[in-house]
């Protein structure tokens, strides 16, 4: 299984999976033309993409969606509610896409990859994350969300690799420019997981099989990349996972992430 995250945060939001027998996109919050151009970047096919996995509908994870489906005639997985908001929103026109409706904790089957939807909290018409399994290999796509419960966690441990948001600072996000109400909405249990909150759950989550995680969806205004990754680094140190086994890659917006096989 090859992983990029081709492009991560509030200017669009996309990753890229591939197998021998296909190849997926989780959400599109890219113009076609720069999710074309981060695809051939990170040098994968654009022909070979034949599913794309929506987690929920706001616009920096769907602006893209509906016009590289209809361009690469993707099929649409995503769940009813948010299906729902992307027709409302324009993003899809009604009797044009494939879609398949997904529901939270069942397994589907698309060709050698085994994807299960799970509940994550964040303030979206029906939001989730995606465990993603190729035979003995696990992927955890997990961002845009305000914590994570204990089964959850349970649930997601010692995966091969996790996409996992780092998105703020505290101090920094309590001191940016935004409106008071934003700076609510992202503390609150239905907006985002700051470094500190995102390093602890992944010293719960990680295992011997643990290999790679992304540090995604990093806020522009709110975090640095240094500061995210230098946090995640000193919990997890303190927590007593092994930093040796286990490599820390960034996540850009407009850019893509290291390619790693699993």
């Amino acid at each position: 299984m090859k992983v990029c995250v081709l492009s991560s945060g509030s200017v669009g939001n996309a990753t890229i999976i591939e197998t021998e027998e296909t190849t997926i996109l989780i959400d599109n919050g890219l113009s076609f033309k720069k999710l074309q151009q981060a695809v051939k970047e990170s040098d994968f096919d654009e022909t070979k993409i034949e599913h794309i996995f929506i987690t929920h509908e706001h616009g920096d994870h769907i602006k893209g969606v509906g016009i590289c489906a209809r361009k690469w005639k993707l099929n649409i997985w995503a769940t009813e509610k948010t299906i729902e908001q992307m027709y409302s929103k324009k993003i899809l026109k009604p009797g044009v896409e494939r879609i398949t409706f997904i529901e939270k904790n069942i397994s589907y089957e698309v060709k050698d990859l085994k994807i299960i939807p799970f509940r994550i909290s964040h303030d979206a018409a029906d939001p989730v994350g995606f465990l993603i399994k190729q035979e003995d290999k696990t992927l955890v796509h997990l961002t845009d969300t305000g914590y994570l419960t204990e089964d959850i966690i349970r649930e997601l441990h010692n995966a091969d690799a996790y996409v996992l948001e780092t998105n703020y600072n505290v101090e920094m996000l309590q001191t940016c420019n935004r409106p008071w109400s934003l700076k609510h909405r992202i503390l609150s249990d239905t907006g985002h997981l700051s470094n500190e909150d995102s390093a602890y759950a992944l010293s719960q989550m990680a295992g011997i099989k643990t290999k790679h995680v992304f540090l995604a969806h990093i806020s522009q205004e709110a975090n640095l990349p240094d500061l995210a990754l230098m946090t995640m680094r000193y919990i997890l140190e303190e927590k007593k996972v092994d930093l040796k086994r286990l490599k820390l890659h960034m996540t850009y917006p407009l850019q893509p992430s290291n390619v790693i096989n699993i």
